[in-house]
């Protein structure tokens, strides 16, 4: 597939985009995506090569005040000022120790968080869904998107579920974009009219949907303008600005004190050019002020310990004096970096019955316990109830591979897998016992999520939530949905994310 190709799918019918990505609904084999891999790389957007220690201590002597102090060391020393063209080299030699250092800790650091917020994508391979790095896709792959997903590469949509998605970072339109797959266009239409198509770098509002991968890396609509951005010189920190306007004043204000001291020393007083041009050196290397740049390296060193302390990464010493004037800082992200691993504490069931769950994150081992007795499903107390809405009413998946637990989905979802298998039931195991017959996927407005499954012959809504939502649902006195929203409270008070089981029977679907 050429990359015209990949620019015109959103104009191309879905038979032919398919055919033109050699790919099918159940998406690619191992050994297909390990073959483009290949040849379009890995689906990392462009950028430029992390500068090594040595070349970051180069760029610490890339000033203007720097080479004003170079050049006063090379006078001192053509004078035979040993002394001062020492002083002067220790100077530069240490202000350049101490801010490539801490450029270069600052670097590392940033790279570290840059592998720490890596997305991941939900991806459909040898008919099987598994959860992938975004850097792993390739030309072809299936991909499955739901809300709050960060679409991974551009994506020529076969399937779109109430499908919106904020295109703001390639458009600048504020609103999502609501999507549709049956969408053709013309080949000139620009991005933001594009419904069929989503694009890597936006983020799914709300809805679901199924496309295949059509551009990845630097052939996406995000990749072509990250080449761009490397094209463009960067601007320089006000601080910098400010101390290039500082050493042109010092340059000029010696150049012209000297001319003046030459002058009045030769014509009025009778000494000998070479005499006064010694002495008009020795002025000029005594004004400069050598202690400055190691000083502001310093201050600029300490002030940025502080703020990495406080969460805040700066990869260039001269930003700090700039981010510092800042007053106000807006952001859409929490300033919370984490695991985004969820695992079930406490469980509370009619009757007052309380058990807690031991484990960590997704592992699911662990075991629920009342005191220190472990339970089951098999336990009564309506612990098989929990189990069985655990896993039914759920779109995630947990495996043992590899020697390892790999999960994919929702957070929410896998922590609801976890339990499950704390408590003896296997989603795999129970999908068969109890067929799926429909569901309601969770959206942010409707604050629930549903599964309708057969039991005994007879359709049955597993449903899980917000308390208050779910609570509205139910078939029970006031007084009891009084109480429970009053125990949902009181977890959420001692820092617990809370949600609701529910199951019922319903009329045939």
């Amino acid at each position: 597939m050429e990359p015209s190709a990949v620019e015109l799918t959103h104009s191309r019918p879905l038979a032919s985009v398919a055919a033109a990505l050699a790919t099918r609904e159940t998406g690619l084999t191992g050994e297909e995506v390990q073959s483009r891999r290949q040849r379009y790389g890995a689906n990392l957007l462009p950028q430029g090569a992390p500068p090594s220690l040595w070349r970051i201590l180069i760029t610490q002597f890339q000033s203007p005040l720097i080479y004003i102090l170079a050049a006063a060391a090379v006078v001192s020393l053509f004078i035979d000022e040993h002394v001062d063209a020492a002083f002067i080299a220790g100077v530069l030699l240490a202000n350049a120790l101490i801010g490539g250092y801490q450029e270069w800790k600052a670097r590392e650091s940033s790279r570290a968080l840059q592998k720490l917020l890596s997305i991941r994508a939900t991806v459909e391979r040898d008919g099987e869904l598994r959860d992938v790095g975004a850097e792993e896709l390739v030309p072809g792959d299936v991909v499955w998107l739901e809300s709050g997903n960060r679409v991974p590469a551009d994506v020529r949509l076969s399937l779109a579920n109430g499908l919106s998605v904020d295109e703001s970072l390639l458009t600048g339109e504020s609103y999502p974009v609501t999507k549709d797959a049956a969408w053709q266009g013309e080949e000139s239409a620009p991005i933001a009219d594009r419904l069929n198509t989503v694009h890597a770098g936006s983020i799914v509002s709300r809805g679901r949907a199924k496309g295949w991968v059509v551009a990845t890396g630097k052939l996406t609509a995000v990749g072509k303008l990250a080449v761009d951005v490397l094209t463009v010189k960067r601007g320089k920190p006000p601080l910098m600005e400010r101390l290039e306007h500082f050493t042109k004043v010092i340059a000029i204000a010696v150049l012209v004190a000297s001319v003046v001291l030459i002058v009045v020393g030769v014509l009025l007083r009778g000494y000998s050019l070479t005499e006064m041009f010694l002495v008009a050196v020795a002025l000029a290397v005594a004004a400069i002020p050598e202690g400055l740049p190691v000083a502001m390296t310093v201050a600029l060193s300490v002030a940025s310990t502080r703020m990495a302390k406080r969460g805040v990464i700066v990869r260039r010493l001269a930003a700090v004096e700039g981010l510092g004037s800042c007053t106000l800082i807006a952001t859409d992200k929490t300033g919370t970096l984490t695991c985004n691993e969820l695992t079930v504490r406490e469980l509370v069931l009619p009757g007052n019955v309380r058990a807690e769950v031991s484990g960590e994150g997704f592992n699911p081992e662990g075991a629920v316990r009342i005191g220190g007795q472990t339970i089951t499903h098999q336990s009564g107390d309506g612990f098989e109830k929990v189990a069985r809405a655990s896993v039914l009413c759920n779109e995630a998946d947990l495996h043992w591979r590899e020697g390892a637990w790999v999960s994919r989905g929702d957070s929410v979802d896998v922590a609801f897998l976890a339990l499950g298998h704390k408590l003896g039931w296997k989603r795999e195991d129970k999908l068969t016992e109890f067929p799926l017959l429909s569901r309601i996927p969770y959206e942010p407005e409707r604050q629930f999520a549903a599964a309708f499954h057969a039991v005994k012959g007879q359709p049955t809504a597993f449903v899980k939530g917000a308390p208050e939502r779910v609570m509205s649902m139910c078939d029970m006195p006031a007084e009891e949905a009084s109480k429970w929203l009053t125990e949902a409270e009181s977890l959420a008070a001692r820092g617990y994310r809370v949600l609701a089981l529910a199951e019922g029977t319903v009329p045939a679907l």
